[in-house]
């Protein structure tokens, strides 16, 4: 059974047993329920949404955050970046990087619409990957920008 969750500009469906986080840096973010090899230093499966203002293209989004990535993670290693046809995302990155948890897996999606950004960013231990690949897909898939014409 899944669960809807909103904030301010995005709204995503989550699997009823994953629990809400809050974040400053966040706007939204959704975690796995908690395991008991988590308490060993294992990553938590988690997805994150954040926006910001962003006037620019598609593509001049997709450089802005791509530099992000390799400037701000440690040993980023840049798996792809696609355009996403028939969805809201506008393209999808995935990638690597070392973290708290080991090698950490993530996808990001990049949404844009009327001036406002946005990335859904899945993320897991590399060795999750194959526990937690479709449901990290399946919320990320979901996320929607609020319209901003409906106020």
């Amino acid at each position: 059974m899944f669960t809807a969750d909103r904030s301010a500009n995005v709204a995503l469906q989550r699997p009823s047993d994953w629990s809400v986080i809050q974040l400053p840096e966040a706007e939204l973010v959704v975690a796995a329920p908690v395991a008991p090899w988590m308490d060993e230093g294992g990553f938590r499966p988690n997805v994150t949404v954040t926006t910001f203002a962003f006037p620019g293209t598609v593509t001049q989004l997709s450089t802005v955050v791509m530099a992000a990535l390799l400037t701000s993670l440690a040993d980023p290693y840049l798996l792809s970046v696609d355009p996403v046809p028939h969805l809201e995302a506008v393209r999808r990155m995935e990638y690597l990087h070392r973290g708290s948890g080991g090698l950490i897996h993530c996808t990001l999606l990049l949404l844009l619409e009327n001036g406002l950004a946005g990335t859904v960013t899945t993320s897991c231990a590399a060795n999750q990957l194959g526990a937690y690949d479709e449901v990290l897909g399946s919320i990320a898939l979901s996320a929607t920008m609020k319209d901003s014409s409906n106020g």
